[in-house]
């Protein structure tokens, strides 16, 4: 009997070892400029990998990669963020925010710097299909005495370059061909 409880504890130890997950929470910060002429209806992860969003390291010395994720998920995150931090006109255009890429990373050699990117796509719905108006991306990378504690700030700003870049875009004079979401994938 003893042995198999040592056998539980050094197996349940390990899965929680490799098993480890750090979850990243967007502050609330308000972004300084307003839309103009839209709001954020809703944010959808398109991403390819959706298990993660990159890595953090953990530790001092004996640096351990470990997968690093939105608390809540991608759409949560972000649309609860927008909703939160964001002036928007709720008589305006309703879109669509696409996340097609979103990727954090830390390099090894010194100095250590966090790097973040992102690539949104804009679109309108209409019948249940999506019309691309926009595309956007962004990328940041930045020194930190401890970068895993900064990612968030990459990612913030990641997402409000490129919800700015939309924002000063001519997208209202975009007409989008409209593809059903199977059509896309």
């Amino acid at each position: 009997m003893r042995a198999v409880l040592i056998i539980l504890f050094v197996f349940g130890l390990h899965q929680i070892v490799w098993s480890q997950e750090g979850l990243i929470i967007l502050q609330n910060e308000s972004i300084e400029f307003e839309a103009d002429g839209f709001y954020i209806n809703k944010v959808e992860d398109v991403r390819a990998n959706k298990e993660n969003i990159g890595f953090m390291q953990k530790g001092v010395f004996a640096k351990t990669k470990i997968d690093a994720n939105l608390k809540g998920g991608v759409e949560k995150a972000i649309y609860n963020y927008l909703k939160e931090n964001f002036r928007q006109d709720t008589n305006g255009v309703p879109i669509v925010i696409c996340i097609t890429q979103l990727e954090i990373s830390e390099s090894s050699g010194l100095p250590i710097t966090g790097k973040a990117k992102i690539k949104i796509d804009f679109c309108r719905e209409k019948n249940g299909s999506l019309g691309k108006l926009y595309n956007a991306e962004a990328y940041v990378e930045k020194p930190a005495v401890n970068v895993s504690k900064t990612h968030e700030e990459r990612i913030r700003e990641v997402i409000v370059s490129c919800l700015e870049s939309f924002n000063n875009s001519d997208w209202e004079s975009i007409s989008p061909m409209f593809f059903k979401e199977s059509e896309k994938n």
